[in-house]
Parts: structure tokens; C-alpha cells; sequence
């Protein structure tokens, strides 16, 4: 029996229920730093059900909204847990030719905040500080004050033991987001994303803003293997954004305000490996706005050049969740063990009759996609979304 999805709207400010209605055509993901997606539609078959949606999605003459796409939330709860708490940013009203009426709705995750966020006031600069540490002072810099600025994140950081200078000016107009996601993105960087929990001791729900230099843990019972609860899977190699030279570029050093101005660029780094493999040049260059630091950009580049380089795989597993899944989405970058046997991957028989899987992998899950299922008789699924681990050989 597929498991009881319900979805809760609420204020994005107070968190105080509005109403919770039913949806259909529901996808939801869920990412480990990059805000997670919400596609859903909201069938309307009568008054009664439309005035429910109007208290969510009011009508356009009621000024100012006190509901409506920017301000709500939607919670998704699978049985008494949050699987995502999501943002919506649009919704679209129809009727169609057969006089059915619905809500078109699309949102993401509180991630998505923070990219809508502009540093208006300088940050006081960072030196030498735990680079999770400086994450969680943004937050508190975006938060300060209360009132509008606060969505009431609360940190929880794990210290990542990595020091860094850091300076954010309001002239550049960056968002939060958008500068957490640069830090967090560069060699030996961290990780973050945002949880959003029932508290067992208050019976409210929470939100936190997690940090910590690699989320989740890597001795986990996750076992997912075909045949058995993986459906499908797929593994795509991507070569159309690929480079083998990496170059970061920043803002233009002002020292000298009688010389040309030309933008700060770092060092050429190069994926020695691949070139040594056989593959040509391939370049590229990353802007980094409000860099006017070598050292700096120097560290993007090689976080490109040691993550992206070549050809980019994403290997993928669409798998059967049992009632009570060890994985939720809130165990992103936990390890799993993946194991496939099928003509693609088949068993290696060259030790006789001790036959083994050619392909079992043990795995970082950095990604979940549901698409849950109301008919009794439907099998719910998810696609979980792994990083590709090179030192991670067959078992």
C-alpha cells in the first residue's frame, strides 16, 4: 500500500497552517546546496474546493495579498514526516474547454530564498574564519533584525576546519544565495542545505540551516540492487559543457585608476590526466564578481578542474520505497550500496561457481525525485541521484 502523501500550506513567515489541500501530478526533488523543485496541480470540481484555494491563491482583486505565490509554502508530509518544504513561486488559474478548473502550481525548496536575497549592507570582512562558519554568519546577516528578513532559520553547524578571507560588499548587489553557493563550491569546500522538521519535543515544525564539510554519513544500511528494489536505472555521460583547462576571473583591481582597467584573472589549472589520456584543450572560464584576489580565484578553478573536468556522469537509480525506507530525503549525502546485474552489467564468472556482480558500487546519494502515487495498487517510487565516486571499485 503506497504511503499517505499529504500537502500542507502554510505562511512562509509564521509557518501557521492556512489549509492543506489535494494535489495531483505531484514531483518533488530535493538537492544537496542547488534548491530542490515542486510541480503539482490543483484540481477545482466545486465551489466549496475553489474557496479553499482562494485562501492560498487569492483572487487578483484583493491588494495587497495576504496569500499567494512569493509568501506561501507547501509542505509535503509522507505519513507524520516532512519530505520537502517548498516555496511556491508561481501559480497559474485555468479553466479548459470542458469547463474543468484548475491551479498550475510550481515551487522550490527555501534554498530558493536565499538566491531572492540581495546584500544591501556591507558584511563585516572574514578573516581566517571556518568557512561553515562564515556561511552560518550569512544567514544571520540576511536574518538580522527579525521581522521581514527572518524565515527563522536556525544553524546547525559541524566546523569544516578550513580557513578563509572573505568580503562581501553591498555595491555588488550579489545574492545570498548566490555567494553561499560560491563558497561552498571551491577546492576543499562544504556543503549546506535546509531541513525542515517536526520537533518531537515541541510537536512544531522547524527549520534549520545545515552545515558541515560533507553531509551525511558514510556507514549506512542503504542497499538498493537489481534484480530486486531498483526498477530501473541510467547512467548518462555528458561532454557538452566539458573543459580540460580551467581559469577564474574577477573583478577589476582599482590600484591604479590612470592604467586600463581589465578584470583580475587566476592561473590556468589543467586536468594533467586527461590530457596526458588523449583529450585536446577544452577551455573555460568562470566570472566570479567582487574577486580581486589571485589566491582566491586560483581555488575556484581547481574545484572546476577537479569536479568537472571531461565528461560529466550522473548515474541514476529509480527504486522501490518500502514503508518505512531507510532513505529520506533528509539523509541526503548519506552512502548507499548500488548494485546491478543485468546484460549491461552482468556477473563475472571467472571465479567458477563463486560468481560476483560486476557493478556494486558503494555511493553518495546527492539527489531524490518522487513522484508519489494515490492508487492503492501503484508501487511508489523514487529516483535517487548518486555521485559518481572514482575510488570506489566493485565489491
Amino acid at each position: 500500500m503506497p504511503a499517505l502523501y499529504r500537502y500542507v500550506f502554510a505562511d512562509l513567515m509564521t509557518d501557521q497552517t492556512i489549509t492543506e489541500l489535494a494535489l495531483t501530478g505531484v514531483t518533488f526533488d530535493r538537492r544537496i546546496i542547488q534548491p530542490g523543485s515542486l510541480r503539482a496541480t490543483i484540481p477545482v470540481p466545486n465551489a466549496t474546493v475553489a474557496a479553499e484555494v482562494r485562501k492560498v491563491f487569492p483572487h487578483e482583486r484583493y491588494w495587497p495579498p495576504t496569500a499567494g505565490p512569493g509568501r506561501v509554502i507547501c509542505h509535503v508530509y509522507r505519513g507524520a514526516q516532512i519530505w520537502g518544504t517548498y516555496l511556491i513561486w508561481t501559480a497559474t488559474p485555468a479553466g479548459d474547454e470542458r469547463g474543468n478548473v484548475s491551479v498550475e502550481i510550481q515551487g522550490a525548496t527555501l534554498e530558493s530564498y536565499l538566491d531572492h536575497r540581495q546584500i544591501w549592507t556591507d558584511v563585516p570582512p572574514f578573516v581566517q574564519v571556518d568557512q561553515t562558519a562564515i556561511a552560518q554568519q550569512l544567514i544571520a546577516h540576511m536574518q538580522a533584525g527579525g521581522g521581514a528578513a527572518s524565515i527563522g532559520l536556525v544553524p546547525l553547524d559541524t566546523p569544516s576546519g578550513v580557513r578563509r578571507d572573505r568580503t562581501y560588499k553591498a555595491s555588488e548587489a550579489a545574492t545570498y544565495g548566490q555567494r553561499l553557493a560560491e563558497l561552498a563550491n571551491v577546492v576543499d569546500g562544504f556543503e549546506y542545505m535546509i531541513r525542515t522538521f517536526v520537533d518531537p519535543a515541541t510537536g512544531k515544525r522547524a527549520r534549520q540551516f545545515v552545515t558541515a564539510a560533507r553531509l551525511g554519513q558514510s556507514d549506512t544500511d542503504h542497499v538498493f540492487t537489481r534484480p530486486g528494489n531498483v526498477v530501473s536505472w541510467s547512467y548518462p555521460s555528458d561532454a557538452a559543457a566539458a573543459a580540460t583547462r580551467w581559469r577564474a576571473r574577477g573583478d577589476t583591481k582599482q590600484d591604479d585608476l590612470t592604467a586600463d582597467s581589465e578584470p583580475l584573472l587566476g592561473s590556468i589549472h589543467t586536468a594533467a590526466d586527461l590530457i596526458a589520456a588523449g583529450w585536446p584543450y577544452l577551455d573555460h572560464t568562470e566570472d566570479y564578481q567582487g574577486v580581486t584576489q589571485v589566491a582566491t580565484l586560483d581555488d575556484y578553478a581547481r574545484w572546476w578542474r577537479d569536479t568537472r573536468s571531461g565528461v560529466i556522469r550522473i548515474p541514476q537509480a529509480r527504486v522501490r520505497l518500502d514503508e518505512a525506507p531507510s532513505f529520506t530525503p533528509d539523509r541526503l549525502g548519506d552512502f548507499a550500496r548500488l548494485t546491478i546485474v543485468d546484460v549491461w552489467f552482468p556477473l563475472d564468472r571467472s571465479e567458477g561457481a563463486y560468481s560476483r556482480p560486476t557493478f556494486s558500487r558503494h555511493w553518495r546519494v546527492v539527489g531524490i525525485e518522487v513522484t508519489p502515487v494515490s492508487r492503492e495498487d501503484s508501487q511508489e517510487l523514487a529516483t535517487l541521484i548518486f555521485a559518481e565516486q572514482a575510488d570506489e571499485e566493485a565489491a
